[in-house]
């Protein structure tokens, strides 16, 4: 399956490219995020980077 990330009053909604439907949202202070693979990664607006799992909505770590 493909993912998009899309960013909406700084949290970011993950969607299934394929049916349009939303997978998940992730809630936080978010400026933008990219879809690596199985996870997506993030920007917060400090800078950080929080990467996230897309199936099971845990953070696998935070740069």
């Amino acid at each position: 399956m493909a993912y998009a990330a899309k960013t909406e009053h700084n949290s970011i909604k993950i969607v299934n490219t394929s049916t349009g439907s939303t997978l998940r949202t992730i809630y936080g202070d978010f400026t933008s995020a990219i879809v690596q693979g199985e996870e997506v990664h993030c920007t917060q607006r400090d800078g950080r980077v929080r990467i996230v799992n897309i199936h099971t909505g845990s953070t696998i770590r935070t740069i």
